[in-house]
């Protein structure tokens, strides 16, 4: 018997329409369905977009460590009294800790304590309750997914999960499960290991998995004219020295067929542009690692790639060396920093409009896409004290005479 989700979360389960998408991020739906937006006006020129979910490939999902169905939460304290306080710090009453933990299973080794709530204390738990105890259990290594947990980027859960595997009753199980996102960009999901007990086979298993670890891509369009084609929005997209091998190409649309639309795609560099809607494969990690946000942002403008990641421990010499603070108004190629907590957590290359080139995880299930920034953040902001820095790429030194 499931319990029946609030009323504001299940106000997200509209009926789903079929949407298949592949992994490279290319819909079979009928374009008419799409639901296309257009960026705000600037000096990138007329911008439309709409979102593509990308799953990564089914082959991949045979490498994915299937996490354990049973709901543990691990946080650190020598005693008990200890623990009631880190609660309390966190901002739980005592009345909603008591609530969280009646009946639950504590395990105590060390300095670490292991909590197995029982299903009623995680269904049941209000909405404020998770947030404040989720955001705390992010604190701590031990929990993967309340320390990375999904991100859902629709206030519409059906539209999140169109054209998956994922039934109804999972559906169902994620609507009471969810909760905001600091900064109130869509929805985290945490409890991954209790929706996962609603599959009743391997397969099944991992269908839900694919369609909970989904991710959101833009395809984004440049609307071309022989008018709107002016020196500044080409200034704009060759970025001065670093991009103007696209300068030939612009020219070419609006002389072939004057007031059509190129996909952006063609107008970022070669190296971005063969990673752009792709999921990393066993030759992106043959020095023994896959690339990630650095790596990503740190090659963005170079035609071939540097095996430099984001603990190595000269990535700020060479954020230093290659590129300098920056004031708004953003540039095409620049380099967005997040900021939490006083340290570096995530970078992504700033577009257009506000639209980033990123790739969010150094894992082999996150993409190359393009999103909001909007969406960045409430991906990465799981503590709520995310602040951006600019930091914009040097012009080339000048060659000896």
């Amino acid at each position: 018997m499931r319990t029946i989700p609030s009323l504001l979360l299940l106000a997200m389960l509209i009926p789903a329409l079929s949407q298949r998408v592949g992994a490279q991020g290319e819909s079979v739906e009928p374009v008419a369905k799409r639901q296309v937006s257009i960026a705000p006006d600037g000096p990138w020129g007329n911008l439309e977009f709409f979102e593509v979910p990308l799953e990564f490939p089914t082959e991949t999902l045979s490498s994915f460590a299937i996490p354990s169905q049973n709901v543990e939460w691990v946080l650190q304290a020598a005693t008990h009294e200890e623990m009631d306080s880190i609660l309390l710090v966190a901002g739980l009453t005592s009345a909603e800790i008591s609530n969280a933990f009646a009946g639950c299973t504590v395990i105590q080794d060390e300095d670490i304590f292991r909590v197995y709530p029982t299903t009623e204390a995680v269904l049941s738990m209000p909405l404020e309750t998770r947030t404040k105890l989720y955001r705390l259990l992010s604190q701590y290594s031990q929990n993967r997914f309340y320390r990375r947990p999904v991100y859902i980027n629709q206030q519409n859960l059906s539209d999140w999960f169109r054209g998956s595997e994922v039934d109804r009753d999972s559906i169902t199980d994620v609507s009471m499960l969810a909760y905001p996102t600091p900064n109130g960009q869509g929805f985290y999901l945490s409890d991954v290991a209790y929706t996962l007990r609603g599959a009743t086979s391997a397969l099944e298993e991992r269908e839900l998995l694919q369609g909970l670890l989904r991710s959101s891509g833009l395809i984004v369009r440049l609307r071309l004219s022989r008018e709107s084609l002016t020196p500044g929005i080409a200034d704009y997209w060759t970025a001065g020295y670093k991009n103007k091998a696209v300068m030939p190409l612009l020219e070419s649309v609006v002389t072939q067929n004057d007031g059509s639309s190129i996909d952006i795609a063609h107008l970022i560099p070669a190296l971005p542009r063969q990673y752009l809607n792709q999921f990393p494969d066993t030759q992106d990690g043959a020095d023994g690692r896959l690339p990630d946000w650095f790596w990503t942002c740190y090659n963005f403008f170079r035609s071939s790639p540097r095996a430099v990641y984001a603990d190595s421990p000269d990535r700020d010499r060479l954020i230093l060396k290659e590129f300098e603070p920056a004031m708004p108004l953003n540039q095409f190629g620049d380099l967005l920093l997040l900021n939490s907590g006083g340290r570096i957590i995530h970078g992504c290359i700033y577009i257009a409009a506000d639209i980033v080139y990123t790739k969010n995880s150094s894992d082999i299930y996150s993409p190359w896409i393009f999103m909001r920034i909007q969406d960045v953040i409430g991906y990465h902001d799981v503590l709520g004290d995310v602040t951006i820095s600019t930091f914009r790429k040097r012009a080339p030194l000048p060659e000896a005479p």
